[in-house]
């Protein structure tokens, strides 16, 4: 799966840095899929909303970007870039229902589909 680093990036000249960016957030998006996946369906439905319609992914990719000062590409290193996305989005899900927003990332907010009961 090939994901696009986010457009503000477009000023680091380091191609190596940047390639190695992109494969990590590779695995990050991978591990973001199986992170917000359940094994009850509507469940499973609800929780990869927001996942699944993309990002800029800017909080993983500065997370990959800032193990590069330690111990970049680690397993933990990935996970911790997850766990910033899946807060991120979590928020994203409060913020619609705060808001009454009609969509997010170019879909329907999960309150407009699901309602604020579910």
């Amino acid at each position: 799966m090939k994901i696009a680093l986010p457009s503000q990036l477009r000023l680091v000249s380091d191609k190596a840095l940047l390639s190695e960016l992109e494969a990590s957030l590779e695995l990050v998006e991978t591990k973001l899929i199986t992170a917000t996946a359940h094994a009850e369906s509507l469940v499973d439905t609800m929780s990869s909303h927001l996942a699944r319609a993309g990002g800029k992914r800017m909080r993983p990719v500065l997370t990959l970007l800032t193990s590069h000062l330690g111990n970049p590409g680690s397993d933990e290193v990935i996970d911790a870039a997850v766990v910033m996305e899946v807060t991120h989005l979590a928020t994203l899900y409060h913020d619609d229902v705060m808001d009454q927003a009609e969509s997010r990332r170019g879909v329907d907010s999960a309150h407009i589909i699901w309602g604020n009961n579910v």
